[in-house]
């Protein structure tokens, strides 16, 4: 007896663990588990950061550059120096000058005063910053429209399950009242025989669907950064018909979508690269202040003894003339790479109102199919309810009742699918128009 009361304790103890362990996450929480733990999220902002580290460098050049030299030489062979004969006497006269050792050590501060250039690198770090975030919130974009259509495709098994289960226990039923049929004679052992093909047909359809459906669920988990190995299963949708009203809109403000946007901030970064291209022709102007000391001897230490100072301040102008034309050459490619980038942005303007035009009139026609299949699948479940009734009553055959059956269940499915490809041309519509995260936080 104690036996069996642990055991009994054990078993409520694991069913309750794996009722803990099971996730059960909406639509709403796939999608923040999605933004906050897949990895593409680091990449992002981590680009973010390189620009503003690039930001850092441009603005660097126009701050003050110090660098300081220390040198130690020893003059192996120090360099001659030749008098030349006549001067001071009669024959030329060898010389050596300097020290066999010599310690020399040098601070020098460099300002750069004008350059265009520069100038132009610093202008060019704002939109530079502006394309990493919104490739981010592109990325985001990216994640929620993945999710979402995993997501859809779990619920599309979900509810494809709960028809072969209604299904199931239907058949079962049937069987039950057929086998007290023929056991009493009234029925042939045909009929009993096809409705047991038939469920068997159901479970064999259910064991397909399991599979799957966990296909799908990897999917979902996959498309979340979630591990493979964590349980999950998502929260069904109450009401979809919540989410079926379509909206009479045939057009979109292309400058609002992120592709749109983020080409534009390229072609503003490109011509900002014509300008600073064009700016390397000017002269550049920077001033240096210097200061050292030296110390010099034949012994070693005494080149780190009795140290004399010097120091300077100049200014420097850098007057480019002429580079065997590759100045020009920069100027051109840059150039031209901006008049692409133009025509890219006018060309992919075309594709995205294409998109958002071919999305809208499937979700039309999707809309329109769903509407359909629901009012079929309605009329196919009052022929299937009255044909069972007549069988019931010995008015109609089993042929008629499987025959009415058949086209209860073939609705049923034309019904799922149409549902499914409504969601997902709805998807699509609100991807394309770029109101994605306004159409999720609906659900």
């Amino acid at each position: 007896m104690k036996t069996r009361k642990l055991l009994f304790y054990l078993w409520l103890a694991l069913s309750g663990f794996s009722t803990q362990a099971q996730k059960v996450m909406t639509l709403k929480e796939c999608i923040a588990f999605t933004l906050q733990n897949h990895t593409s999220n680091s990449i992002y902002e981590n680009e973010i950061a390189i620009a503003k580290e690039k930001s850092r460098e441009a603005l660097a050049g126009y701050l003050p550059q110090v660098n300081t030299t220390i040198t130690f030489d020893d003059n192996l062979k120090r360099q001659v120096s030749v008098i030349p004969a006549g001067a001071f006497s009669p024959t030329e006269i060898r010389l050596q000058f300097g020290n066999q050792y010599n310690t020399n050590g040098t601070a020098q501060v460099d300002q750069v005063i004008f350059d265009k250039s520069m100038l132009v690198g610093i202008k060019a770090a704002e939109p530079n910053n502006q394309v990493s975030l919104l490739k981010r919130e592109q990325n985001q974009d990216n994640l929620i429209y993945s999710t979402t259509g995993a997501y859809f495709q779990v619920l599309v098994y979900v509810e494809q399950e709960k028809i072969l289960l209604e299904n199931e226990k239907k058949y079962r039923e049937l069987l039950g009242i057929l086998k007290l049929r023929l056991d009493k004679g009234v029925i042939k052992k045909t009929e009993y025989d096809r409705t047991q093909v038939s469920l068997n047909n159901i479970l064999s359809q259910k064991s397909i669907l399991q599979a799957n459906k966990q296909v799908a669920i990897n999917k979902l988990k996959n498309a979340m950064g979630m591990p493979l190995n964590e349980p999950l299963n998502v929260s069904e949708i109450g009401n979809y018909e919540s989410f079926v009203a379509v909206s009479a809109e045939n057009t979109t403000d292309i400058t609002n979508l992120l592709d749109y946007r983020i080409q534009q901030n390229n072609i503003l970064l490109q011509e900002f690269d014509v300008k600073r291209k064009h700016a390397a022709y000017l002269p550049t102007v920077s001033a240096y202040a210097r200061y050292g000391v030296m110390a010099f001897g034949n012994e070693i230490n005494q080149s780190f003894k009795n140290w004399i100072d010097f120091s300077a301040i100049g200014l420097k102008v850098n007057v480019p003339i002429f580079s065997g034309y590759r100045k020009s050459s920069q100027v051109q490619q840059a150039e031209l790479t901006l008049q692409n980038a133009r025509a890219n942005l006018k060309i992919n303007t075309n594709t995205m109102d294409m998109q958002f035009q071919n999305a809208n009139a499937q979700l039309q026609k999707s809309s329109s199919d769903l509407a359909t299949n629901r009012e079929n699948l309605n009329l196919a479940k009052e022929v299937y309810d009255n044909s069972e009734l007549e069988y019931q009553k010995g008015v109609s055959t089993l042929s008629d009742l499987l025959n009415s059956d058949y086209s209860y269940k073939e609705a049923q499915s034309n019904y799922v699918t149409s549902l499914i490809n409504f969601l997902s041309s709805r998807l699509e519509y609100e991807k394309s128009k770029g109101t994605l995260k306004s159409y999720i936080s609906q659900f």
